[in-house]
Order: structure tokens, then sequence, then C-alpha cells
């Protein structure tokens, strides 16, 4: 016993005067190490801070901006229901009947799902349903489309003024609405989505029009027919030159991001989400 004690003992020495030994070999700690390692650590939190608050800019910008297309979404649908419990202030639409109720009837369809087709937990989750859904609203939006322009071109409201408006933005909405299904139909899921953003965005602009015409109309008191026309004009203008510009800087900003994120993922040899 006494001599396994004597064995343990001097084994213990041993690895103590090893660890003094390395400790004293070890070169020290110098002050700009010390100083490049409290830079790393306030680095490193000032960048999960940094992500942190551009996440929560992030959330709340998609929530106001989901509130209010949503409200603006219902603002159309609500217009195209009233059409049919009211008189129509373009006797123009009494002429044809069946084309203005398609337009009326298939643009809230549009504008109660294309909302969802931009939801991206829906996208991933529910796939086949966003494919299908897309295909009925491409067709969809044509008939709305080619409707919108007969009736801006054949029967406006407003003149000649409105037929060059109504002209130009519908045959954009068509134009990109074609453009969106051609881009998915060749896989390209970015340019695909830049292009059916813009297309939702003209059709939104149905919706904004009659949130400006109508309180400037109770504004106007008793206004004259020219006075209407104009301001229907105004409206209309306004609406589709707001929306088609803020779908240039939405398409802008995120195709940035998504760049950036792509790159940054390369560089690290990581997927990105949704990449597979």
């Amino acid at each position: 016993m006494s001599a396994d004690g004597n064995a343990a003992g001097h084994k213990v020495s041993e690895r103590r005067e090893l660890a003094t030994t390395e400790s004293e070999n070890k070169p020290p700690e110098t002050v700009a190490e010390k100083c490049d390692e409290r830079h790393q650590e306030t680095r490193t939190r000032a960048q999960a801070r940094h992500r942190r608050s551009t996440s929560l800019v992030s959330h709340t910008v998609r929530w106001s901006q989901g509130v209010v297309v949503g409200f603006l979404a219902l603002i159309g649908i609500g217009a195209s229901a009233s059409y049919f419990f009211r008189e129509p202030a373009n006797l123009g639409f009494l002429d044809y009947p069946t084309i203005v109720a398609l337009h009326v009837v298939l643009g809230a369809v549009y504008l109660a799902f294309a909302p969802f087709q931009f939801v991206k937990r829906i996208r991933s989750r529910h796939l086949g349903y966003h494919r299908r859904m897309g295909r009925v609203l491409v067709a969809v939006g044509l008939v709305v489309g080619v409707t919108a322009l007969f009736i801006g071109v054949v029967i406006p409201f407003s003149g000649w003024a409105e037929r060059v408006l109504i002209g130009l933005f519908g045959s954009l909405f068509l134009f990109a609405l074609g453009k969106g299904f051609v881009h998915i139909r060749a896989r390209r899921v970015a340019l695909h989505r830049e292009w059916m953003i813009r297309a939702f965005a003209i059709a939104l602009a149905i919706a904004t029009q009659r949130v400006i015409f109508i309180p400037a109309l109770l504004a106007a008191a008793d206004p004259t027919d020219g006075q209407i026309v104009t301001l229907s004009l105004a409206a209309w203008s306004a609406a589709l030159v707001v929306h088609s510009s803020l779908a240039e800087i939405w398409i802008r900003l995120t195709r940035k991001r998504r760049s950036h994120e792509t790159s940054g993922t390369r560089a690290t040899g990581d997927p990105t989400p949704g990449s597979r």
C-alpha cells in the first residue's frame, strides 16, 4: 500500500510540474490581443442587435403593407359588389352589361385571391395551391384586363383622356401578367415575382382611385360635370402613377436584399432558404 501510494504521489507531482512548465512556456497575452478580443465581442454584440432591429423593422413594414393591401382590396371588392345595387355612373355600361359584369365580378375575384399569392408562408407550405391558384388568376386577370381596355376605350366616363390613361395602364397590366406567366414557365421565379407585383399593383389602383376620388367629390360640394370628370381623371392618374412607382421601389429594395442574401450564402457555401 505504501509503495502504491508513493507511486501515485509521484505521478501527481509530475503532472503539476508539467502543467506549471506549460503555463510558464506559454507566451503572455499582449494588450493588443486583449483589445482585439474585446473589439470582436463588441462587434458581435452590435451585429446581433442590428439583426434583431432589422428583423423587427422588416416585420413591421410587412405587417403594415399587408394591412394597407388588405384594406384596398376590400374597397375594390366592395366597389364591385355595389355595382349591382345602384345605377351606374357611366350610362354606357348599360349598353354592354355582360362585358361590364365580367369585369366587375372577375375583378373582385382577382382582388380577393391575388394578395395571398405573395404570402411567403402560403407559398412554402402549400406550393401546389399556389401554382393552381396562380394559373386561375392569370386567366382571370386576362379577362379583367381585356374588359377594362374595352370599357376604358369604347365607353369611357371621362372622354379621350380616360381612353389614353386606361389604354396605357390596361396594356401594362396585361403585359406584366403575361411576362410573369412566361417567366414562371421558364422557372425564373425571381422575375416572375417582380412582374406579378407590377400587375397586382396596377390592378389594386382601382381601389386607391376611389379613396382619392370620393373624398374629393364630397369636398367639392356641388361639382359640375366638368369638375367630376377632372376629379376622376386626377384620381386615376394619381392612383396608377403612385401604385406603379411604389411597386418599382419595393421590387428594387427586395431585389437588393435577396441578391445580398444569395451572395452571402454562396460565400459560406450554405443553401438559401427555399432553394431546395
